[in-house]
C-alpha cells in the first residue's frame, strides 16, 4: 500500500517551504484520493506533497442586493453567496448559516440596504431591511421630514399627515399642549401622568416596554405593526384601535391630533361674525394695519396679531419653535412653542 506521506527528502523539502508560508500541514484529509479540505483552520488544496491554504475569495461591497450577482446576497461581509451545503460555495469558504463563508468567520447579516433609496417606493430602510410602509402598511419611520412624503411630517419617529398634527396648544382638547406636533396631557410633580405615560419636559409620553421593536417582523399576530417601537394592532378604520386611539395607515397608534373644530367660516358665526375657519379652527382674524390693538380689544389673552393673520397669544404669535427640528438638537424638544 502506497504511503500518503512524502519521502524524507521531500518531507524536508516542504519544511522548508512551509517555513517561507507556502503550504500548510494542517488539514490533509483522510488519504492520497484527497485534493481539497476544509476544517476549522481553514480550507486546503492537497497533494502527496502536503497541503497548500486556500484563501476564501474577496467579496464585492453593496449596498443593497441589487449590487450583487445571480446566487448572492448583500450582508455585512459584502456579497455572499447562498448555499445549502460546502459544495454550493467556492473554494476557500464553507456553508454556515445559508451564507458561503471563511472556516472560522463570524456568520454575516443580511443587509438590504443603507437608505431609503435603496428600497423603492412604498418602502423604508429599517436595521438595513426593506419594510414595506405608508399607505395601508403602518407609518413610514423617519428621522427627518425628508424621510416622508411632501403631505406628511416627521413627529416622533414616525411619518403622519399633516392634518393629524399641531402647531399650537390652542389647537388642543381636554387640557393638553402641543409638544412636537403631537397634543398630549401635560404634567408635573403634583400631576402625574396615567399608567403608561411617563412625564418628559411637561408633556405626558407613552412608555414602550418589552424591548421595544424595529422591524413588523418581531411583532406577535395580533400586534402586527412596529410603530415608534411598540407592536400595535393592524385596522382599516378608526373604531377597531378603540378609545385615545386612531387609525393611521394601518395601525393604531395613540390619538394626539388636534382638535379640528371647523370647515367652513359659517361654523364659526356666520359670514359677518369676526371669526374665520382658518386651517380647521375658528379663528379671530386681523391684519398688520390692525395691529395688536385690535385683537386686545376682542381679548387680551389672544392680544397679538401673529404673522398668520389669527390674533394669538404671545407664545403663540412668536413661537420659538413648531417641531423639535426648529430646536436645533443637542436633546432639545419643542413643548407648547418653547425648546425645552
Amino acid at each position: 500500500m502506497t504511503s500518503r506521506f512524502p519521502s524524507p527528502a521531500s518531507a524536508a523539502f516542504v519544511g522548508v517551504l512551509a517555513a517561507l508560508g507556502a503550504i500548510a500541514w494542517a488539514g490533509c484529509g483522510p488519504g492520497p484520493e484527497s485534493r481539497y479540505y476544509c476544517d476549522d483552520g481553514g480550507c486546503y488544496q492537497c497533494d502527496a506533497y502536503g497541503c497548500a491554504n486556500v484563501a476564501p475569495p474577496n467579496h464585492a461591497t453593496c449596498k443593497g442586493n441589487a449590487n450583487c450577482g445571480p446566487n448572492e446576497i448583500c450582508t455585512s461581509a459584502g456579497c455572499v453567496a447562498t448555499c445549502g451545503d460546502d459544495g454550493a460555495c467556492p473554494k476557500g469558504e464553507v456553508c454556515k448559516a445559508g451564507f458561503c463563508g471563511a472556516p472560522g468567520s463570524t456568520t454575516p447579516t443580511k443587509k438590504e440596504c443603507e437608505t431609503k433609496a435603496d428600497c423603492g417606493d412604498g418602502k423604508a430602510c429599517i436595521t438595513n431591511v426593506c419594510q414595506a410602509c405608508g399607505g395601508t402598511a403602518g407609518p413610514c419611520p423617519c428621522t427627518t421630514a425628508k424621510d416622508c412624503s411632501a403631505t406628511q411630517a416627521c413627529v416622533s419617529g414616525s411619518c403622519t399627515d399633516v392634518k393629524n398634527t399641531c402647531k399650537f396648544s390652542s389647537e388642543c382638547a381636554d387640557g393638553k399642549i402641543c409638544a412636537d406636533g403631537e397634543c398630549l396631557f401635560a404634567c408635573s410633580d403634583a400631576a402625574p401622568c396615567s399608567s403608561g405615560f411617563a412625564c418628559d419636559k411637561g408633556v405626558c409620553q407613552p412608555v414602550v416596554s418589552g424591548g421595544g421593536c424595529k422591524l413588523d417582523t418581531e411583532c406577535p399576530a395580533a400586534t402586527p405593526q412596529c410603530v415608534g417601537g411598540a407592536c400595535v394592532k393592524a385596522c382599516t378604520a378608526d373604531p377597531e384601535c378603540g378609545a385615545g386611539h386612531f387609525c393611521d395607515q394601518g395601525a393604531c397608534v395613540l390619538d394626539t391630533r388636534p382638535a379640528i373644530n371647523c370647515t367652513d367660516d359659517l361654523q364659526c358665526g356666520g359670514s359677518a361674525a369676526p371669526k374665520k375657519c382658518v386651517g380647521g379652527f375658528c379663528k379671530f382674524t386681523c391684519t398688520t394695519s390692525h395691529g395688536n390693538a385690535y385683537c386686545r380689544t376682542i381679548d387680551n389673552r389672544i392680544g397679538f396679531c401673529a404673522k398668520d393673520g389669527v390674533c394669538r397669544s404671545q407664545q403663540e404669535a412668536e413661537a420659538a419653535c413648531i417641531l423639535s427640528v426648529d430646536c436645533g438638537g443637542g436633546g432639545k424638544s419643542c413643548v407648547d412653542n418653547q425648546c425645552k
